[in-house]
């Protein structure tokens, strides 16, 4: 981020404090309400009243977590809306190697859906979210696992990165150095301790004290008690307690609710509880509703700093800020009690605040005159620069919302490199004083922020309103201005839609747009301020293949297979295009890259189309394009009309792109899973978050039926070889307790119900929750895993039907898994169960609960908390044999 030239001369200290704000990220201005002269909106009157407690509190406070929904929400929101820090939230990851509960999106399309779920928790609790883009590999054991996939200095050096430009008072965490649930938790823990005194140290890592920033001390460090192996101490350290259950002042809401409905934003990790009192049902020892004391350990704090007083309830406590600055920010009161008891005197506050404002003005102004040197280099700043600019920041905020000026810069949500990007901007005047509007302007991040390109000089019109507007230099009570501008596309905006593409990039979650307005309001001049994004799209995007993987098996290979291609036209205006898919084999022999689709394509402005795409019996027909003959993988060419071509390579899997358009590429890759299955199988399933298993059944060429709760309720399940109960669907599908019963008695009778893994909260009988055994016999689940994908697999009982009919598994169907072998594996079950296959993570106990299967009265009941969903998806072939035994195991030969 550039300094303004020094040769530049600033007349008045506004104009220099205008060139310097524009350098900042801006908060962003509340969106405009109905005209209301000089009524308050409820919407406003909390603005304004968290806008002055603001001024309060010049601390930051920085809650650091491996993945979305570690933060400490409660905390967050408490430190803010209680006490009006400034809350910030760091992220080791994205949280893409997690579960879905909500979609089939995993992996960077999961990441995706998480970033904006944090984007929207954050808003809720007032905190403003970061990301160290660090690899989310899935669970793990150890912290060095973490070290070994992240890279130990590079983890550090993105924290230590974002420290010194964030430059937080407080870090929290809820991760411990002792904690044993989490590897990459362990690994956060650590790095946050190593960073506390790095990002202090100019010998570590000194590239990035460039271009002004600084190292920066962060005075206190706590971590959270009470959790796995990090107990509350009873004498050593200070505590800090934070009470969840208190009353918000403003908001009619307690925190605990507050901090719940951010949890809800969380919906792939999901579900949540619905109210504070079934959250507090959770904990031991909750009997009112309410939910236990957050207490926090002080575990690290700066030398020479603040002591922490006894029996705090602020992590701020006892801090001071430097004599340098602190009679210049002490926050102004009327009669000697804040403004926020004025908070309905709208006029009042205004006054008081504009002379406030005048005297920060005037001391930044003789603070920028003795610190010239500074300002013009690329030296970092002064300590006390990076304390008045968010202290200008929060007083213009404040005087707009006493004002009511309601500000709202609007950019297209995509844009495209051709099309720029149209703004639009309105600014409403609710009060019933006469504004003076001086200019606008956008710039965006890394650019000086001036009149003159490349800013964006706003021109204003008035809008149809209560009175007109005089002049468009002025606006009367009751009225708007709007106006309209295209900002041209910098050369450093690069693609990031769609962001599940872009996760890891620097500029993943888009180009940062800030917009200022300076106005005049009796006397006191101010900027109206707003921070957009603004995300670039190529003009086709092939936004998604389905099914991907394309799974072949002999029971489809000689049966019309389909793909279907989504492709959006992100311009604004109709294109004409030419749609190609070329071959990706497996040797760089023959057709690799041969063009096989190459078809033309009408698109209307912003039009989104399926494409279709057939392949049939062993050759491959382009209904969208020429037809041509290709073999996959394990057939042979068919006899066709068509001359003799020489025989590709096996088959990869195909490349799609806009061959003359902006258009990124899709891939989708082709399996052949020798996986065969009993004939005449009819397979009903309770479908869970993903489809990982229709497509498997579609691809395995059985028929299939998605059921729900009402159809298991009255349908004749004796229509079905089989039945599934998907991954944790006891927990997401309202009513399936309720209707287990039904389920048994279809296995009892003669049908073979499978059940694949749920979690031990989720299934394990819990009279609270009202839920009885869900299976027929004894079966307890614990919290273990198998996190290695590569861990060695015992056949207990080789011979057993399960395992050999109508395919023969071997060590070979377990090799190439993805991510873990399995998760919560039972830990007790009835000696009905026959455990037929045994793993472990390297140095730990076996576990044999893998594959469980009983027989029941005339039927068979399967229990396997392996993620066969992963491996589906990803197209382990040995996955699509297990699944064809399963679903053939009881059945007729």
């Amino acid at each position: 981020m550039k300094n303004r030239s020094p040769q530049r001369k600033v007349r008045h200290p506004f104009a220099r404090f205008l060139s310097l704000l524009c350098l900042l990220v801006l908060v962003t201005a509340p969106r405009a309400q109905e005209p209301s002269v000089s009524k308050q909106s409820p919407e406003n009157r909390v603005a304004l009243y968290q806008a002055l407690l603001d001024l309060t509190n010049p601390w930051t406070v920085m809650c650091i977590a491996a993945h979305p929904d570690d933060e400490d929400g409660t905390s967050l929101i408490v430190m803010r809306r209680k006490y009006g820090a400034h809350t910030v939230s760091l992220f080791s990851t994205f949280g893409e190697g997690g579960q879905n509960a909500i979609g089939p999106e995993l992996y960077e399309e999961l990441g995706a859906i998480r970033v904006n779920e944090t984007l929207a928790a954050s808003k809720i609790q007032g905190s403003e979210p970061y990301f160290l883009g660090l690899n989310d590999y899935g669970f793990s054991k150890s912290a060095d696992e973490a070290f070994k996939i992240w890279g130990h200095e590079e983890a550090l050096r993105r924290m230590v990165l974002q420290i010194r430009k964030l430059r937080p008072d407080v870090i929290i965490t809820n991760h411990s150095v002792t904690s044993n649930d989490h590897g990459q938790h362990q690994a956060t823990a650590r790095l946050t301790v190593e960073a506390f005194d790095a990002a202090a140290d100019p010998n570590r890592f000194p590239e990035q004290l460039k271009e002004g920033l600084t190292v920066w001390q962060v005075q206190r460090l706590f971590v959270r008690a009470g959790r796995s192996s990090n107990p509350v101490p009873t004498e050593t350290k200070p505590v800090v307690t934070i009470d969840p259950n208190e009353r918000d002042p403003i908001r009619d809401t307690s925190f605990a609710e507050e901090a719940l409905r951010a949890l809800h934003e969380h919906a792939t990790q999901g579900p949540w509880p619905k109210t504070v009192a079934q959250l507090a049902s959770r904990f031991r020892n909750s009997t009112d509703g309410k939910l236990p004391m957050i207490r926090y350990v002080l575990s690290r704090e700066a030398k020479g700093g603040q002591a922490l007083p006894k029996d705090s309830h602020s992590f701020l406590d006892g801090l001071r800020l430097p004599a340098s600055i602190a009679g210049q920010l002490v926050p102004p009161t009327i009669d000697g009690r804040p403004l926020t008891d004025r908070l309905d005197d709208n006029s009042l506050v205004f006054d008081q605040l504009a002379k406030y404002w005048k005297a920060v003005q005037a001391s930044y102004a003789s603070f920028v005159d003795q610190n010239q040197s500074y300002f013009n280099s690329n030296a970092g700043k002064p300590d006390d620069f990076y304390r008045y600019m968010p202290a200008i920041r929060k007083i213009s905020r404040a005087l707009a919302l006493s004002a009511q000026l309601d500000f709202r810069v609007d950019p297209n949500s995509i844009v495209t490199s051709s099309s720029g990007a149209d703004l639009s901007l309105r600014i409403s005047n609710r009060s019933n004083q006469t504004v003076n509007f001086i200019k606008c302007f956008s710039c965006g991040e890394g650019q000086t922020c001036r009149a003159d390109p490349p800013a964006i000089a706003w021109r204003l019109r008035g809008s149809l309103s209560q009175n007109p507007v005089a002049k468009n230099d002025r606006m009367l009570p009751g009225t708007d201005l709007v106006g309209a501008a295209k900002l041209p596309i910098p050369d450093q905006m690069a693609v990031n839609v769609p962001l599940s593409r872009h996760l890891y990039q620097p500029n993943a979650l888009g180009f940062e747009l800030n917009t200022s307005c300076s106005v005049e309001v009796k006397g006191a001049l101010f900027l109206l301020s707003g921070s957009t994004r603004v995300n670039m799209a190529p003009a086709v995007e092939i936004a998604s293949i389905k099914p991907s993987p394309l799974v072949i098996t002999p029971q489809t290979s000689n049966k019309p297979i389909g793909l279907t291609l989504q492709i959006v036209n992100h311009e604004k205006t109709g294109i004409r295009g030419t749609i190609e898919g070329v071959f990706e084999s497996t040797t760089p022999r023959g057709t690799n890259g041969t063009k096989i689709v190459e078809t033309p394509l009408t698109l209307a402005p912003s039009e989104q189309r399926d494409v279709k795409v057939t392949m049939q019996a062993g050759r491959m027909e382009m209904r969208i394009g020429p037809t041509r003959t290709y073999v996959l993988p394990g057939k042979t060419a068919p006899k066709t009309e068509e001359p003799a071509a020489p025989a590709p390579p096996p088959l990869r899997g195909l490349v799609f792109r806009m061959a003359d358009k902006s258009s990124n590429e899709a891939r989708v890759s082709f399996v052949f899973a020798e996986a065969r299955v009993a004939p005449n199988l009819r397979v009903g399933y309770v479908r869970g978050f993903d489809y990982s298993l229709p497509n498997a059944l579609t691809a395995l060429g059985v028929e299939s039926k998605e059921l729900t709760v009402d159809e298991i309720k009255t349908a004749d399940l004796a229509n079905y070889t089989s039945l599934i109960v998907d991954n944790r669907v006891y927990e997401s599908t309202p009513g399936l307790i309720e209707t287990n019963q039904k389920l048994l008695d279809y296995a009892q009778n003669g049908g073979t119900l499978i059940v694949f893994y749920h979690k031990s909260n989720e299934w394990n009988p819990d009279p609270k929750r009202n839920r009885p055994e869900l299976a027929p016999y004894k079966l307890i689940l614990g919290d273990e895993r198998i996190t290695d994908e590569t861990a060695p697999i015992t056949f207990l009982e080789p011979g057993h039907p399960l395992l050999n009919s109508p395919n023969k598994l071997g060590q070979e169907d377990f090799a190439n898994w993805i991510q873990e072998r399995g998760l919560y594996y039972p830990k007790e079950w009835d000696p009905q169960f026959r455990a037929l296959l045994q793993s472990n993570d390297p140095g730990e106990t076996p576990l044999k609960g893998g594959l469980l299967v009983a027989d029941y009265g005339r039927g068979h009941y399967i229990y396997s908390s392996m993620v066969w969903y992963r491996e589906l998806r990803a197209g382990v072939p040995g996955a699509y044999r297990m699944l064809a035994n399963m679903i053939s195991y009881g059945a007729k030969k």
